[in-house]
């Protein structure tokens, strides 16, 4: 059995501490910024090709309840 290559860890802590809860996120493609928020994927894409980004890197924050374990 070959070893498994996983990725490494990206700590989006600080970046994303301050993100609406349960909204897409698109994120600059260095991941050192938010470029926009909305609460449809379209809405975030939107706004970050507003500021200049064709392809930001893009999720969603879960809810608060999805946290909970």
């Amino acid at each position: 059995m070959s070893p498994v290559s996983l990725s490494p860890v990206i700590d989006l802590t600080d970046v994303l501490k301050d993100a609406p809860v349960g909204e897409w996120i698109a994120l600059s493609k260095d991941r050192s910024e938010i470029l926009g928020t909305g609460k449809t994927l379209e809405d975030a894409l939107k706004a970050a090709k507003l500021r200049g980004e064709d392809e930001p890197i893009v999720l969603k924050v879960p809810p608060v309840s999805a946290l909970i374990l």
